[in-house]
């Protein structure tokens, strides 16, 4: 029965439900540290530390892949360009991030994290050259995940640490990036305040300018014969200048031959090599010429042979080599190279996969930097004299594509760009007939677009009215196979293919026009003869013989033969003929005299040629009885 009293008395009592009571939210670890302000710290801080490790192991890491020493065979801009392209990376992630909190406050500090870190282990993974790209991804995103989460719940601590040295990190970036870019200022700058007065009232008054067509053999010149008019302005030009028909290399690779050319050494007296930079032992052309209040420009394509790291940039006080653009700075880091570049611009089949080489400057590129550079010089009164290094003949042999291409096909075929690509690491022996055809006559291409640019440089000095008081020096370090004696490439014999070159001289107010020079001749002999042209052989320190006198002296008709050496060590570990060449069986050596060459081979074997009657060098006459004279001076 109910009782209704105690219903009242029930009803009149406050009911308490049993609702749990929400409990204060805990800040979580990282709050202190997603906001906009701090994400953008970090990433600054993130690019720091990617880009000083980078450069840390960039050179720590080189002796593992390279046994050279110093920056030989890497770019030296690397000091500035790592740290500040890193930077930049990690700090266009950063102002996402920030934008990401600005429109999302709450984000997790995980998902701001993970980028940073994904990017700085991608990179150290790159770092080491032998890891897959797509294996280095997936391990960066492993990585960088992982990573993120631990530093997630230890956000306090990062932020502190960060905060503690960013600054003294700035620092130490800054340091190197002043120090790297403010010494080529301070190098240029302080050049120039050393030069003495101009010597006055020589014929030292005059400039000069040596240009070298890397990998371009003369007998593929129109100017020397060739059926194809690959060169008719270099023809042109031989009736106003001194024209050299059996001019020869020191050495059939570039920097052995360039150090020739700038010391007037050969090439066993030399310390430059393959693993080896030229070192000061010797003084060279621009250093003397500087000495007498020359100013003195290098621009140079070739990076990896004809770099300031090699050696060759002493004596010039502005020396322009290796791309510094936008793309040539990025170019340098792992990632960049690796994933950057070929995402924003495909891969240029002119690069042949050489790092150095993607970014390769053409003939018209060097040309522009050289006339830039008279434009703006500040003693403008005083002689110059400058070096170029055209590369455009050097493989895979493309012109740049606005160029028509007069002798190769005008359109290629995927296969057809991926046999230039790939052209220096091919097995030749497995080539067809048309496939090396295709690859000759882009080489032709390329030499023809190089004689244009040669009339278009000379042309713009001769609107300057500097063309008539410079002495021109058109030249070339080495030639090319292209399947004679079964080579391809270079730096694999001393044959002429590989040795003889083009030698045109335009004397100032092109005296000695037309005069063509038969006998042999070394590039040796170049430093030598720029100081006797110029009036300057007294003090000069240079040995050889001056070439100018085949012109100077009455007994240039009579001149007897002198014997020109040339000789190469060791193939280069990429050689382009998978062990075939002659150089793998040894130092070379190789004496012209007259139009006899003779060759000795690493092991022992000799071969004897008469370049007159076989030009081709087909014929050994080592062998023949009659040859046993000859062959015992040649070996004394």
């Amino acid at each position: 029965m109910n009782n209704p009293t105690n219903t009242t008395h029930l009803a009149a009592r406050p009911v308490l439900l049993s609702v749990p009571t929400r409990k204060a939210r805990e800040p979580h670890p990282s709050a202190c540290f997603v906001n906009p302000r701090c994400a953008v710290m970090v990433s600054m801080w993130f690019g720091l530390i990617t880009g000083l490790t980078e450069l840390a192991l960039a050179i720590g890491l080189k002796p593992l892949f390279d046994s050279s020493p110093g920056l030989f065979r890497m770019n030296r801009h690397i000091f500035w360009t790592m740290p500040v392209v890193d930077l930049a990376l990690f700090l266009i992630l950063g102002v996402a991030a920030a934008t990401t909190l600005c429109l999302k406050p709450r984000a997790a500090a995980r998902w701001l994290l993970f980028p940073l870190c994904m990017l700085a282990a991608l990179t150290f993974c790159l770092s080491f050259r032998k890891i897959h790209d797509l294996a280095c991804l997936a391990l960066a995103c492993g990585l960088g995940y992982r990573i993120a989460t631990w530093l997630e719940a230890r956000a306090e601590t990062l932020l502190r640490v960060v905060r503690r040295s960013l600054l003294p990190l700035a620092a130490v970036a800054s340091g190197i990036i002043g120090v790297s870019l403010g010494g080529f200022v301070l190098h240029e700058t302080s050049a120039a305040d050393r030069l003495p007065r101009a010597t006055a009232g020589l014929a030292g008054t005059s400039n000069v300018l040596l240009i070298v067509l890397d990998t371009v053999r003369a007998d593929r010149m129109s100017l020397y014969g060739y059926e194809r008019p690959t060169t008719p302005a270099l023809g042109r030009l031989a009736s106003r200048g001194v024209k050299f028909n059996q001019a020869r290399s020191t050495a059939p690779w570039t920097l052995p031959s360039h150090a020739s050319m700038m010391t007037g050494r050969w090439r066993h007296e030399l310390s430059s090599g393959i693993n080896q930079p030229l070192d000061d032992a010797f003084p060279t052309l621009a250093e003397f010429l500087a000495g007498h209040g020359y100013d003195t420009a290098g621009f140079v394509a070739n990076t990896t042979y004809a770099g300031a790291e090699t050696g060759l940039a002493r004596g010039f006080a502005h020396y322009e080599d290796h791309d510094v653009s936008t793309s040539g700075a990025l170019w340098t880091t792992s990632v960049g190279r690796r994933f950057l570049c070929p995402l924003l611009a495909p891969q240029d089949p002119r690069s042949d996969g050489h790092p150095n080489d993607h970014l390769r400057k053409s003939a018209s590129r060097i040309r522009r930097d050289f006339v830039s550079w008279i434009d703006r010089r500040k003693a403008d009164d005083r002689p110059f004299f400058a070096f170029l290094n055209m590369f455009d003949a050097h493989n895979p042999y493309l012109p740049p594509d606005e160029f028509d291409a007069p002798f190769g096909a005008e359109t290629h075929s995927a296969d057809d760009l991926k046999l230039f690509e790939r052209w220096f690491i091919l097995d030749k022996s497995t080539l067809t007939p048309s496939q090396v055809s295709l690859v000759s006559d882009a080489y032709d291409d390329c030499i023809t677009y190089l004689d244009s640019q040669i009339e278009g440089l000379l042309g713009d000095l001769a609107l300057r009215d500097m063309l008539d008081d410079t002495l021109v020096i058109i030249t070339a370090d080495h030639g090319e196979h292209f399947g004679e004696h079964g080579l391809y490439g270079h730096a694999s014999s001393l044959y002429d293919q590989e040795l003889r070159v083009p030698l045109l001289m335009v004397l100032p107010r092109s005296a000695q026009g037309g005069l063509t020079v038969t006998n042999s001749v070394s590039l040796r002999g170049l430093p030598a003869t720029v100081v006797d042209v110029l009036g300057l052989r007294a003090d000069a320190p240079f040995p050889g013989r001056s070439l100018a006198r085949f012109w100077s002296s009455d007994e240039a008709a009579t001149e007897i033969d002198h014997p020109v050496l040339a000789s190469v060590d060791g193939p280069v570990h990429t050689a382009p003929n998978q062990g075939r060449s002659p150089v793998f069986s040894g130092p070379m050596k190789a004496v012209t005299r007259g139009s006899r060459v003779y060759i000795r081979n690493g092991d022992g074997r000799e071969e004897l040629f008469d370049v007159e009657s076989d030009p081709g060098q087909t014929h050994n006459l080592a062998g023949l009885v009659e040859s046993k004279t000859e062959l015992e001076r040649f070996r004394a």
